[in-house]
């Protein structure tokens, strides 16, 4: 996707984002807020050059959660605060043309890892992804794999001792497992000067404890700790086309995905995106997103009995049940020239994010406020 006859089409998505110098760092907050649940993220982005055909990421974030959900850990519901950092560092490197002249014009590759952790949560990442470009960087093809070993307790639990996890079935620790193994692969295809088609395939597959070791299930003959099965199969395939309007420098994007999983949970998500140039300075674009999906197979909002010969699963979490939310997003984005500020300055950029996402299930509505400062570096 860098041929020069497509940059119109890329330019209103990130305007002013794309700065002339040997890397960027972002500095980001995040708020979010619902019903019984706040969440306060700051975080750290860099990108840096290395050499000629390198490039350096990094990122740092703390989620700080405040929640008075008995899911959480919180006794009576009580407000129960939580927080977790995570950590990651990665690296691209392009190493050029490959296979002879005209078959791969660029080709790229990347490593990445991530740690994260919380009172009763760990989780270790790694992956590698490839990319590239073909017929004259008209075409670039992505595919990548992931595997991330994680480690769940019931730590943040009050009480005098550490409740205990089942595991599997009989099998009950202080601490349980889980294993993720992702597949991912991408494509894009530039479709005239200014429009590009994309589409996406993500496979996932979770295999260990994936239950809440706070929440519990409701049964006529009493409550019991949620039991989801132990083996999670994902898929998500995806679509998105981007027009860029030149006469008024207006970029539109329509999106749809859809999600599949062997606990019966479907998904659809159908999305539209504008985007305005504001002058040379600033753009601005408005977003609106529908999310629709049907209930897990052994859901149940109340369940006959708590047996597990009956209902070998049970669960209380309301994702797994069948809701619809509506994202509505306005967003701003300015760079210091607008400003008259001269130097790296003129070319940072910052942006400031509103949505109201309205919920059909008992988290309630919920709104994000989220705002950024990118500021380029030369070195």
């Amino acid at each position: 996707m860098r041929l020069q006859l497509a940059l119109a089409a890329i330019l209103a998505l990130a305007p002013l984002g794309a700065a002339r110098a040997d890397g960027t760092i972002t500095a980001r907050g995040v708020y979010y807020k619902e019903r019984a649940t706040r969440v306060m993220q700051p975080m750290l982005d860099a990108m840096l050059d290395v050499g000629s055909r390198g490039i350096v990421t990094g990122h740092f974030l703390v989620d700080a959660i405040t929640s008075a959900s008995a899911s959480s850990g919180a006794e009576n519901a009580m407000a129960f605060t939580e927080t977790r950092y995570e950590g990651g560092l990665g690296y691209t490197h392009e190493l050029g043309r490959v296979f002879g002249d005209g078959v791969v014009d660029a080709l790229r590759v990347g490593v990445e890892g991530k740690y994260s952790s919380e009172s009763d949560y760990r989780s270790l990442y790694a992956g590698a992804r490839t990319e590239i470009d073909v017929a004259q960087k008209n075409t670039t093809i992505g595919l990548g794999v992931g595997i991330s070993k994680d480690r769940i307790s019931a730590a943040s639990a009050q009480g005098p001792s550490m409740p205990t996890l089942e595991c599997e079935s009989g099998q009950a620790l202080t601490e349980c497992d889980l294993s993720v193994y992702a597949l991912f692969a991408s494509a894009s295809q530039i479709l005239s000067k200014n429009m590009i088609l994309g589409v996406s395939y993500d496979f996932a597959s979770l295999d260990g404890y994936q239950s809440n070791p706070y929440r519990t299930a409701l049964a006529d003959d009493g409550v019991a700790p949620e039991r989801h099965p132990t083996t999670r199969r994902r898929t998500a395939v995806a679509a998105s086309l981007r027009y860029y309007y030149p006469r008024s420098q207006t970029t539109f994007i329509g999106s749809y995905r859809y999600y599949q999983d062997n606990w019966k949970v479907f998904a659809h998500t159908p999305e539209l995106r504008i985007v305005q140039q504001v002058g040379h300075a600033a753009d601005a674009s408005l977003r609106y997103r529908f999310y629709v999906q049907d209930r897990a197979f052994f859901y149940r909002d109340r369940y006959a009995t708590i047996d597990p010969g009956t209902f070998p699963f049970l669960s209380d979490d309301p994702k797994l049940d069948d809701f619809t939310t509506h994202t509505f997003e306005a967003k701003l984005g300015v760079i210091g020239d607008a400003f008259g500020v001269g130097g790296r300055w003129s070319e940072a950029r910052f942006e400031g994010i509103l949505s109201y996402v309205a919920q059909g299930n008992r988290f309630g509505n919920a709104i994000i406020g989220h705002v950024a400062l990118t500021v380029p570096l030369d070195y």
